[in-house]
């Protein structure tokens, strides 16, 4: 249920996505930083993070767990020094930034795999992606590393499937 509504709502209302498919390189491109962790920002075409959006909803999500924490404990928070106040506001800030960050990090790479399991059903759509995607990876590391280029590389990847199967 959680699953669902990140995927069709709230990456939806989060990103930009965009109109045409991707293109076998790119595919690519994409699965291979996927695989490798490394960070995909930018790095797929027509995605773009909607950043007023995010900050709108971890604002959200911040303050639905804070106001119920502050109304809690309100009179200890009431009773303490000014500078214990506003180094613990401090303190709420970098925490409310490093988790942004974080947050911003995870939702790329949610919406890179959605977007890489759309484009791979259109180019392998004989190929189950959670069984071959590491294996295309390292096909295309592969092609690359000989130098293969342009269309070559989608026949050179389909051509060691083939002789994988």
């Amino acid at each position: 249920m959680i699953k669902k509504f990140i995927d069709e709502k709230l990456l939806p209302f989060l990103f930009m996505q965009p109109t045409h498919p991707m293109r076998f390189n790119e595919l690519m491109k994409a699965n291979k930083l996927l695989v490798d962790n490394m960070l995909l920002e930018g790095s797929i075409p027509g995605v773009k993070l909607r950043l007023g959006r995010v900050y709108l909803f971890m604002i959200f999500v911040w303050n639905l767990i804070l106001i119920p924490l502050a109304m809690i404990f309100h009179k200890i928070l009431a009773k303490i020094d000014c500078h214990i106040a506003i180094m613990m506001a401090v303190f709420f800030t970098l925490l409310f930034f490093g988790i942004l960050s974080i947050f911003k990090q995870w939702a790329m790479e949610r919406m890179a795999e959605k977007m890489i399991k759309k484009a791979w059903s259109i180019h392998f759509p004989y190929c189950d992606y959670e069984t071959f995607h590491e294996k295309v990876a390292k096909f295309y590391g592969d092609a690359l590393e000989k130098g293969v280029t342009g269309a070559n590389i989608e026949m050179y990847i389909m051509n060691a499937l083939s002789l994988e199967k």
